[in-house]
């Protein structure tokens, strides 16, 4: 009988398998084995036999770690996506995949939002443009974490963090080409878009350029239904949608300076045309009438960061321009002019570190001092009349935040887990408006390694834009209209601008959230969160003209002795107060099937991150089990006698503090585990992958005080501030995709309930539920080398095709007739329904 393998020539084995995940795992294992066959306590008599070593071959488990790059911070992450799993999202560029993350990557707070911020390997960056061509490809990891690490980083609690750890060496060359166009028919685009990216040991260049074409789309291209035979003729002299042109370049450069320090610039410009139709010259030849619109935009940026002994600092730099020119034809051959230039322009310096050693861990401080300016002139021409603005707006400011650890078991502080205070303050003065404030706090508490807790509160004031408040005004005719006083669509003059009266705006955000990694269910990660916020002197673009609105804003309405409405001045407002409140549940997980197990040991298994992944699998142990290391990502202990290791924090090694850097959930994922159990080493492509997310929004409150003495409006209950309609109770978002052999899927669905607006000529309004799904297939022909083999100009190609609104659903809005008003026709509401697009990407 063969006599088995000794511990220590197993363990080399792993080594030598293990340099596919890098040296640090290699160095591990080759470790173990040094002291792997050393006996311990061989009883008199005894040997180091199969026997003495029986406990030690029941399962090895070897921990990588932390990438470089992932984020040092106590909060645990929301969701976790490894490089399997970005590919099985089949993106072919960050737009993409943000927009397939969305639902993970949105703001919890029920404020809506914008972007969330942005750090790419655990840093600042000057902006979006220092990423944005990015291939998906050059990405090792991507975290998502709650607003309240934004703090951190020295940026006000409002949307959620998502951290992109780059791979170190990368280069591509890529063309991209995509055309597609509605089943419905009516309008083509296209674009083709060539690449070029670079990561190495000195930092990285990306290199893009791109041109875009959309058709114009006419509402003789949809089934629309007229009440007057003479708004149905001019359908052929309206667009739904208008042509445009828009050519695209622009470059990033990173230079790493030195070890810890690195600097970065971009630059864009970007030039869009387009061309819309507003209806026919009814004074002159019959020609449609044309507004021809031309942008151009130039956008750079600039950062530096780095260390100053235990701190990390950054100072970032932007400046924009923008300028616009629009004519717009009016009846009987007159053309109104409209001239618009801004410039924006800014820096920032930032530094975060330890300041002193708490109680129970480094109380840890973020300093940001700004400046940000904007400047904006505007000349609107309409016959003799021209109207003028030149506005500007200085805004300095200061945000600090402070984290102070309360209670941590590994200080001997406490027994019920990791609680620990934020707090932090800002202060800002237009030069335009009034000193604003705003100061918040934050307890995280990290019950245990799967399960955490966070409540904030957030106090806060904002000014309205420049431009709400002195944008010139600008007048557009012939703009369709429901009208509730009638129960009619007609066709008015609108007004648009600024609003010199505006008032600033006071919040008060609370929230509560869970965040919990299910055990028993590997890579499953549930959260909750409930948020209450409430608003005074809110800005709001105006509202849909319901009854109510327009008995509190009757000078703002024209209509016809007949009661015809003729214009409306939809210039912004102020609401005395606004108050809602929702709950946000959901769920990622992800996995991995069909691993071969011909090509790897059977004896070697990795549990790789996806989302909500905390890295190892953890195990129970048994009485006779070695203690676990301090927190799996930790570096090990320096030899007696040495002085710690230093590494800066947010790098993803260790910290120089006693405590061990703590990212993700736990664990910072791009862990390795190996045992005795059977499975694929590494993953890697040899395997499937799959993901999956559920989300669901549940609204409780929504309501609105527009003024004193006018009845409040609640947008669950019939009342609506926007031609969309009140707020719906109910949203979920669901996605899930698949990856296997170079094809791979992904399935997006959405579904919102409806709502009504009560009153109006012939009753309520009601707005129908609405589901949609999204579904997108993708091959990877440089997995398939038969293929390439007989074509090989088909190496290093993905094909893609994809499908919006898959069944064509389109939103049923009727008044209490059952009738749909004009406005709210399909064409005019989603003028594309399904829609068909096909993308050619090749990379050199």
């Amino acid at each position: 009988m063969m006599k088995p393998l000794s511990l220590s020539m197993r363990a080399a084995l792993l080594a030598s398998a293990s340099l596919a995940a890098g040296p640090a795992l290699a160095a591990a294992v080759t470790s173990l084995a040094a002291t792997a066959d050393q006996p311990a306590d061989v009883p008199p008599g005894g040997s180091d036999s199969d026997e003495g070593i029986a406990s030690l071959e029941d399962e090895i488990i070897v921990t990588a770690p932390r990438l470089r790059g992932q984020l040092d911070t106590d909060i645990a992450a929301e969701a976790e996506l490894d490089e399997a799993t970005i590919a099985s999202y089949g993106a072919s560029s960050i737009d993409e995949l943000l927009e397939a993350l969305e639902p993970m990557t949105r703001s919890g707070r029920g404020r809506g939002g914008g972007r969330p911020v942005m750090l790419v390997n655990g840093r600042r960056i000057a902006g979006f443009g220092a990423i944005r061509n990015i291939p998906p490809e050059a990405i090792a990891k991507v975290e998502i974490f709650p607003e309240e690490v934004a703090l951190q980083y020295g940026y006000s609690a409002t949307e959620r963090v998502v951290n992109f750890v780059l791979k170190p060496n990368f280069r591509q060359v890529s063309l991209e080409a995509e055309g597609g166009m509605p089943t419905q028919g009516g309008r083509f685009q296209h674009e083709i878009e060539p690449a070029f990216t670079a990561i190495g040991d000195n930092g990285r260049v990306n290199l893009n350029a791109g041109w875009e074409h959309k058709g114009l789309l006419l509402e003789s291209d949809r089934d629309l239904l007229y009440d007057d035979p003479d708004r149905a003729a001019e359908a052929p002299f309206r667009s739904l949608l208008s042509r445009a042109d828009e050519y695209v370049i622009d470059g990033t450069l990173v230079r790493n300076i030195d070890k810890v320090t690195e600097a970065s610039v971009s630059v864009r410009f970007d030039q869009t045309d387009s061309l819309s139709l507003l209806g026919p010259d009814l004074g002159g030849a019959g020609d449609p009438l044309r507004r021809n619109n031309r942008s151009q935009n130039w956008t750079s940026s600039a950062s530096v960061n780095g260390m100053l002994g235990d701190w990390r600092w950054s100072v970032t730099g932007n400046y924009a321009d923008s300028d616009t020119r629009t004519f717009t034809d009016r009846a009987g051959g007159t053309r109104d002019r409209f001239d618009s230039s801004s410039q924006s322009f800014g820096a920032n310096a930032n530094i975060s570190g330890e300041v002193i050693e708490g109680w129970a861990g480094p109380l840890r401080t973020s300093i940001t001092g700004g400046y940000s300016g904007l400047r904006y002139d505007s000349r609107a021409e309409r016959d003799v009349a021209v109207t003028t603005s030149d506005l500007g707006r200085d805004t300095p400011s200061v945000f600090g935040s402070l984290t102070v650890p309360l209670l941590d078991p590994d200080y001997d502080v406490g027994n019920v887990g990791r609680l620990s205070l934020t707090l932090n303050a800002q202060a800002e003065r237009p030069s335009d408006f009034t000193a604003l404030t705003s100061w918040g706090a934050t307890l995280n508490w990290g019950i245990t390694d799967r399960l955490s807790l966070i409540t904030s509160f957030k106090n806060d004031e904002a000014a309205p834009s420049m431009t709400q408040l002195g944008a010139a005004p600008l007048e557009t005719p012939g703009v369709t209209y429901y009208d509730f006083a009638t129960g009619q669509t007609v066709e008015i003059t609108t007004t648009t601008g600024g609003n010199p009266l505006l008032r600033a705006e006071k919040r008060r955000d609370f929230k509560v959230g869970v965040n919990w990694e299910v055990p028993l269910v590997e890579n499953l990660r549930f959260s909750l969160d409930y948020n209450h916020n409430r608003s005074d002197d809110t800005t709001n673009s105006f509202p849909l003209l319901t009854p109510e609105i327009e008995a509190a804003f009757p000078d703002r309405v024209t209509r016809a002795p007949d009661g015809t409405l003729l214009a409306l001045d939809q210039r912004p407002v102020n609401f005395d107060r606004a108050t809602n409140s929702q709950i946000r549940w959901g769920f990622n997980i992800s996995g991995s099937f069909a691993e071969s197990k011909a090509a790897e040991p059977a004896a070697m298994r990795r549990s790789t991150g996806g989302p909500g992944v905390g890295g190892a699998v953890r195990r129970p142990r048994g009485a006779g089990d070695a203690p676990p290391p301090a927190r799996e990502g930790a570096a090990p202990p320096p030899p007696e006698g040495a002085a710690a290791p230093m590494h800066p924090a947010g790098d993803g090694a260790a910290s120089a503090s006693p405590r061990p850097p703590r990212g993700g959930g736990g664990g910072g994922g791009g862990g390795a585990i190996m045992t005795r159990r059977g499975g694929a080493m590494f993953g890697g492509g040899r395997g499937g992958r799959w993901h999956m997310s559920l989300h669901h929004t549940l609204k409780l409150t929504d309501k609105v005080i527009i003024g004193p003495g006018i009845p409040e409006l609640d947008l669950l209950n019939g009342s609506a501030t926007g031609s969309d309609g009140g707020s719906n109770r109910h949203l979920v978002e669901w996605n899930a995709g698949m990856f296997y052999k170079g094809f791979g899927g992904r399935l997006r669905a959405k579904y919102d309930s409806g709502s009504r607006v009560i009153g109006g000529a012939n009753g309520d309004l009601h707005f129908g539920d609405l589901a949609t799904f999204d579904l997108r297939f993708f091959a990877d022909l440089n997995q398939m080398p038969k293929l390439t083999d007989d074509l090989p100009f088909l190496k290093g190609s993905r094909l893609s095709l994809s499908v919006d609104n898959l069944f064509d659903a389109q939103r049923r809005i009727t008044d209490a007739t059952g009738t749909v008003p004009l406005n709210y026709q399909p064409g005019y509401i989603d003028s594309l329904g399904r829609y068909i697009e096909l993308e050619w990407r090749k990379s050199f």
